[in-house]
């Protein structure tokens, strides 16, 4: 029996709680004025990073450097998410996730989560945030631009094991997505892995 296994036995014989999105931290849209081609809205003195879909790349990362950059007059209009936040895009490639290694300012087609619960770990939020959108996706709507929006994901349902449970699985993803080269040539069987250690469906219905 691996330690994850007995951790889940240990701590969660009854199975194991889900929370709603919206139970367990708040989350608002980014923002930029209108129309997106005046070049008012771009660079000059005092210019921030602004994220836009293809600024989230696949490695839970924002790319080192942004795209776009947000003028100081256009900042006021947009929404700051200062480093370490947790941002997700919600059209396009939807379900892109990162948490920014620097201060910025997100477009609309970005969320953002803040006051998340001191009931679940940071990480673990990540990964269960990537486990849901991978499967979300598929039935988003729209056919060439993919859409969600935020009423569509409040209800979305995150399992909360213990703390220490949390951990465990946070380590055992860290250490897969650690390899990812090689990971990249197992990717189907990352995947299986990551969907099994996320839903805890496998030996139990869970407590809601």
């Amino acid at each position: 029996m691996s330690k994850l296994q007995e951790l889940i036995k240990e701590l969660c014989p009854d199975g194991v709680e889900f929370r709603k999105l919206e139970e367990i931290s708040n989350f608002r849209r980014g923002s930029f004025p209108q129309p997106y081609g005046n070049k008012e809205w771009y660079g000059g003195e005092g210019a921030m990073p602004f994220i836009q879909v293809a600024d989230i790349e696949d490695n839970m990362q924002l790319a080192k450097k942004t795209k776009r950059l947000i003028s100081r007059l256009a900042q006021p209009m947009s929404v700051f998410a200062p480093k370490g936040s947790i941002i997700i895009s919600l059209q396009g490639s939807i379900g892109r996730i990162a948490v920014t290694q620097y201060d910025a300012y997100i477009d609309r087609t970005v969320a953002i989560f803040t006051n998340i619960s001191k009931n679940i770990i940071p990480k673990y939020f990540v990964y269960q945030l990537q486990s849901i959108f991978k499967i979300k996706e598929k039935t988003a709507r729209g056919s060439t631009i993919k859409t969600i929006t935020k009423e569509e994901f409040t209800n979305f349902e995150i399992p909360l094991p213990p703390l220490e449970v949390q951990k465990e699985i946070v380590r055992i993803l860290d250490a897969f997505t650690a390899h990812a080269a090689e990971l990249q040539a197992r990717k189907e069987q990352y995947e299986y892995y990551r969907n099994k250690l996320l839903s805890f469906d496998e030996n139990d219905e869970g407590v809601r």
